[in-house]
């Protein structure tokens, strides 16, 4: 199987799990409402309180509640979207509390006062305790026009809104007036405004939305960041739901590592400016997960960048990372002929899998890819040795597991090397002779069957054992299932 087919089957096998998220009742008396004010706050899987992160505010109102939004954010760093890890702040906080009225777009006292709680009581607590930087606010219907207050009065409080079904109850209240210094602030410092209303709700709050883009078409667009989404198919109830990605990918939109910096010839330059963009923009540092390292080790390679990778590889290279990401990183490595350097990553990868990961799901599977890569791309030249980890990696794809997968294909792995490298022979014939056996009652594509070359190295085994008639057998067999198979032409020949 080709070297890039081999590689993705190894990201398809195995996923990366991180560290569960936690939520936090918190709660403060707060001296300017003279009330005690209570919050949830949601950490998200492998949050560390050293290093800083991202935080999202929001109220208990409407469509939005802590959970539903940590539940989001969560799952999108599972599925490896291109977002920080983010934590999720939501405020018990009503109406009466918040203080917003739609008629003046002013704030009563209580709403007053409930804003300099947020400013000088909450958000500092939330930042001491949790590391926090980039702040962000998200809110529904009442709460989404809550928001353009604070867009118009008070500028510092938040780098980004999240605006979904903001509520207007009539073409002339509230207003929505960009002030000079605001105007001013904001074409200086990165802000990031998304706007959403579902088509099948009222006309009313679809003309506030159009009234914020035209307003905000003054403000500087390399600084202010804005989109306004009209959704087929969204109400005021669902509007949540069905805009809270798009919300998000406006709201980390320079954090995106696949966003061009400029530099697309040379790695390392590049890296450094994408790395530059996201410290400018969020105050925080690149992520050193597996979508971040993935795509500048992905373009040393196009680039045949080898100085370049070796870059991306110290530079991702950390000791929170998993077994798996420290393998691939070290897979990255060969691409390029890193072999040395390729081997220590794997070797240290055992090791953290090893100590760390041996009773998780995807510990004892993680360890079978390393040895096996280890055998058949960086030991070649000791073939005792790498015969050793492939036994080691078929005793380990012998376990039971949770989810059904039969890792059959260690010994279609088995059977190459032994061909190849013209290495116990017999053994090899048993295993490929085993992988046929076993191919019969397993997914056809999740082994990807159809690539593998199965009749081409049992006649290359009967070849190396001097078994003429079984050799040209399975050769022919080989060059009847692809007529273009050359190795197959050329070992016939030798007959």
């Amino acid at each position: 199987m080709p070297k890039k087919i081999y590689l993705s089957v190894l990201l398809l096998l195995c996923i990366i799990v991180g560290y569960t998220q936690q939520k936090v009742n918190e709660k403060l008396y707060s001296t300017y409402l003279a009330d005690t004010v209570y919050y949830s706050v949601y950490t998200p899987g492998g949050w560390d309180a050293k290093i800083p992160s991202p935080v999202l505010y929001s109220f208990n109102y409407g469509m939005v509640t802590g959970d539903y939004l940590a539940a989001q954010a969560d799952y999108f760093s599972k599925a490896n979207y291109t977002f920080p890890g983010t934590i999720i702040v939501n405020i018990q906080a009503d109406m009466d509390r918040i203080g917003y009225a739609y008629r003046t777009g002013e704030l009563t006292a209580t709403g007053q006062k409930f804003v300099n709680c947020l400013k000088q009581e909450i958000i500092p607590a939330v930042a001491q305790k949790y590391h926090t930087t980039f702040r962000s606010y998200i809110g529904h219907s009442y709460a989404a026009s809550y928001a353009n207050y604070l867009f118009l009065h008070d500028w510092r409080l938040f780098n980004g809104y999240i605006l979904l079904a903001p509520e207007k109850v009539n073409s002339e209240e509230p207003p929505f007036y960009i002030s000079d210094e605001a105007t001013n602030f904001y074409n200086k410092n990165v802000t990031f405004y998304y706007v959403a209303v579902g088509e099948a709700d009222m006309s009313r709050r679809q003309d506030y939305a159009r009234e914020i883009a035209a307003n905000v078409t003054a403000l500087d667009s390399t600084h202010f960041f804005f989109r306004r989404d009209s959704l087929p198919g969204a109400n005021h109830s669902n509007i949540v739901t069905l805009a809270i990605q798009s919300a998000f990918e406006h709201l980390y939109q320079l954090y995106n590592p696949y966003l061009e910096a400029g530099h697309t010839q040379n790695t390392a330059q590049e890296l450094q400016a994408v790395n530059n963009r996201i410290a400018d923009a969020y105050k925080l540092p690149m992520s050193k997960t597996a979508p971040f390292y993935q795509r500048f080790a992905m373009l040393a390679i196009l680039n045949k960048d080898t100085t370049g990778l070796e870059h991306v590889m110290n530079f991702f290279l950390n000791n929170k990372m998993k077994g798996w990401n420290i393998m691939q990183l070290g897979m990255y490595g060969d691409q390029l002929g890193l072999k040395a350097k390729s081997k220590a990553y794997l070797e240290q990868a055992i090791e953290k899998i090893q100590r760390d990961e041996m009773d998780t799901e995807l510990g004892p599977p993680n360890l079978a890819a390393c040895y096996t890569f280890l055998a058949t791309r960086l030991l070649t030249d000791d073939k005792a040795k790498a015969w050793e980890y492939l036994e080691k990696s078929r005793q380990l794809s012998a376990l039971p597991n949770k989810n059904g997968y039969k890792n059959i294909d260690i010994y279609y792995d088995m059977g190459v090397f032994a061909a190849d490298n013209n290495y116990r022979i017999k053994d090899g014939l048993t295993c490929l002779e085993q992988f046929i056996s076993l191919s019969k009652d397993v997914s056809e594509d999740a082994h990807w069957l159809a690539y593998r070359k199965t009749d081409y190295y049992l006649g290359k085994c009967y070849l190396l054992l001097h078994d003429k008639p079984n050799a040209r057998r399975y050769l022919e067999k080989a060059l009847k299932a692809n007529p273009e198979n050359k190795q197959a032409k050329a070992l016939l020949l030798q007959l």
